[in-house]
């Protein structure tokens, strides 16, 4: 006890302090209830999520093609020429796509790149439904940007020895569209970002960026005149 004080003083101000703590509290519910905190909806279940994107690709018609350009860099930015250009016809049928070049730049690293890596990679034979499958989907993260829902979701392949093993990318839930993310194989990975445009009630992909580390190696892709219906 201080020196000078009385006994039971100590007591004698916390009876006094109690009003006022109970006049902040109420002051404190107060402001609550003047301005209501903003509750974030329920983050939908990863599958959801994923079922979401498919809805979207599943109401793009039976019969979609465009012309696409392909430009390849190494060790490059985006502002330096590309080493290869590669135009064509791209083309999804029932959900299989398919590619036509038709012209490319010369010389046999471009041949070579035209043969193996860009065939193998838009000639797909397993349908997108089959291919996610193979995945274990979890819900990473969840931002907001704008008025729309974006969720970062994983996937995880349930035979760890298959290729691609990992999966993890950014998805606009309301629109349903794959924003950008990550894909994880045994040798490395790749980046991708991605944008689109809306036709009528459809989402159409027109811009793709694929980049891999492990090469320092980079792919644009674009899309223009897009026909529904063309044979």
């Amino acid at each position: 006890m201080e020196e000078g004080r009385p006994k039971g003083a100590y007591r004698n101000e916390v009876r006094m302090l109690r009003p006022a703590y109970l006049a902040g509290a109420l002051a404190m519910m107060a402001l609550v209830l003047a301005f209501p905190v903003r509750i974030m909806a329920a983050v939908p279940p990863a599958q959801e999520i994923v079922e979401r994107m498919l809805k979207t690709i599943a109401e793009i018609p039976d019969m979609v093609s465009a012309d696409a350009e392909f430009r390849l860099r190494i060790g490059k930015s985006l502002n330096e020429p590309p080493d290869c250009v590669f135009r064509g016809t791209a083309k999804v049928v029932s959900g299989q796509p398919t590619l036509k070049i038709d012209e490319r730049t010369t010389g046999l690293f471009c041949w070579v790149v035209n043969r193996y890596v860009i065939g193998q990679r838009f000639e797909a034979t397993e349908r997108l439904e089959s291919f996610l499958s193979r995945f274990e989907f979890d819900v990473l993260g969840e931002k907001l940007v704008g008025n729309d829902h974006y969720y970062l979701v994983e996937g995880k392949a349930k035979d760890p020895r298959n290729d691609p093993n990992t999966m993890v990318g950014w998805i606009d839930f309301d629109h349903g569209l794959l924003i950008e993310g990550t894909v994880g194989y045994s040798w490395g990975s790749i980046d991708t970002e991605q944008s689109y445009r809306r036709m009528g009630s459809m989402w159409i992909l027109m811009h793709q960026y694929l980049y891999t580390g492990r090469f320092n190696t980079s792919m644009e892709i674009l899309y223009s005149n897009v026909r529904f219906g063309s044979p």
